[in-house]
């Protein structure tokens, strides 16, 4: 399966957004336990989609499900509301 890049702009349609819950599985669990530099791409790619989903998606589950991720792989950072703007309610 072919994964477009965080990197490009394009929109996500709304069926991508139901499917960040795999997706945030499929990336963490491999991870989970390893050094930094297996994590931090991971990471950096769940930061990027988290950014990406509080400017597209507008759902706060699916903010939710990638934060919970990050955590996961024990990154605390947050994903600011200045990074991006704020997802609707």
């Amino acid at each position: 399966m072919h994964e477009p890049s965080m990197g490009d702009a394009a929109i996500r349609p709304a069926e991508f957004w139901d499917t960040v819950a795999g997706l945030v599985t499929a990336k963490v669990e491999p991870v989970i336990g390893r050094g930094d530099k297996q994590r931090g791409p991971v990471i950096d790619y769940l930061r990027d989609l988290e950014a990406l989903a509080r400017r597209q998606c507008g759902n706060r589950d699916t903010v939710q499900i990638i934060a919970s991720g990050r955590r996961l792989l024990g990154d605390r950072s947050e994903v600011k509301p200045s990074d991006g703007p704020s997802i609707r309610a």
